[in-house]
């Protein structure tokens, strides 16, 4: 049985909880706490600002003069993710080649990823996409491949100055109004109706947190799972002939160990419009890490159309089931990762 996500912000949680200040009241708090990130943020902008190298300088310049459309722009997000990834030993379970077929396909993805922690998440994202964009040099799809848009807290970028901003903007940023109560709907309206224009012509990879602003609250992955990637899943099935979602769980052992992060990169999980109806293929539910309602679910079978206790579902029901599907395989990949580190394969070692 295929288990449905439900919205978990605040405005869900005001409503359950009936008074009629609650929402104002949580608002108030959310209000708050921005604010003290985003002054968080600017000091560390600022400091960073004061003792940036001259090698940050030199990339900075080189994206800000490439082409989006040429190979020195991919080569350039090649050296921007070496730039800011972490110089460790990172178990990756490169040796499975999801990456270079993702590469070889030619077709757009949505990666999700797991969100434990504000600081290593990005520089694990960095990773991924060095080595992502280095298959697609390698494969001379340089000038052809999507290219990255990564959904972000408009915050992120606000905190930055100008000049940083833009190189940001220019790698693929997205910002979006990330609140969890009266999001500005308006304005990433402007952002996602071309973000999904440029995925419909084979233009855009997305990258994507789906825990968002619920990162780092309490409960599981399914209590911080929201359901806008979900939404966007189930839109472009009308207009693309199948949605590829790879997913990626982080995990992260402790700072002094050397071999201190991992990264398993998940089978593609597929979704295409079956007449009325929307199918998923099983992605990772052959892991030993998957809920036995999954595993019956799919019963040995490569994609099955949701359903809602066998009763095929509406393309207008599905966004809860198909985030569903996506929060079940991203804890799986989640999981994955985490046992890696505990059992590692010495020959899916990479230093960065």
């Amino acid at each position: 049985m295929i288990t449905p996500i439900q919205s978990t912000n605040y405005q869900s949680y005001s409503k359950n909880n009936n008074p009629k200040f609650s929402g104002r009241f949580l608002g108030s708090i959310e209000k708050s706490s921005r604010n003290v990130e985003f002054i968080g943020r600017k000091l560390i902008n600022l400091s960073s600002d004061v003792f940036e190298s001259s090698t940050e300088k030199l990339i900075k310049e080189r994206v800000n003069s490439a082409d989006i459309k040429s190979p020195d722009y991919i080569r350039e997000i090649v050296n921007v993710g070496k730039f800011f990834s972490p110089k460790n030993e990172i178990e990756i379970n490169i040796h499975d080649e999801r990456i270079k077929k993702i590469a070889q396909s030619g077709k757009p993805h949505i990666f999700i990823m797991n969100h434990d922690s504000q600081n290593k998440d990005p520089e694990m994202l960095g990773v991924f996409n060095t080595i992502l964009y280095s298959e697609y040099l390698k494969t001379g799809q340089a000038s052809t491949c999507p290219r990255p848009k990564i959904i972000l807290n408009e915050d992120i970028l606000l905190a930055m100055n100008t000049e940083k901003r833009n190189v940001f903007l220019k790698i693929g940023a997205v910002p979006i109004d990330a609140s969890l109560t009266n999001p500005d709907t308006k304005s990433n309206a402007k952002q996602f109706i071309p973000l999904m224009r440029s995925f419909i012509n084979g233009e855009a990879n997305i990258f994507i947190f789906p825990e968002g602003k619920n990162a780092g609250t309490r409960g599981n992955l399914e209590n911080r799972f929201q359901l806008g990637t979900a939404e966007i899943v189930t839109k472009l099935a009308d207009k693309v002939p199948e949605v590829n979602v790879t997913p990626i769980g982080f995990a992260y052992n402790k700072w002094f160990q050397k071999k201190a992060s991992s990264m398993y990169i998940g089978k593609t999980v597929t979704f295409k419009k079956e007449g009325d109806y929307i199918s998923a293929g099983i992605g990772n539910i052959t892991s030993e890490f998957a809920d036995e309602g999954y595993k019956n679910f799919f019963n040995g079978r490569n994609s099955a159309i949701l359903t809602d206790k066998g009763i095929p579902l509406p393309q207008r029901e599905c966004p809860a089931f198909v985030g569903g599907v996506l929060c079940e395989n991203l804890k799986i990949c989640t999981q994955e990762a985490k046992n890696r580190l505990k059992h590692p394969i010495d020959n899916d070692f990479f230093e960065f």
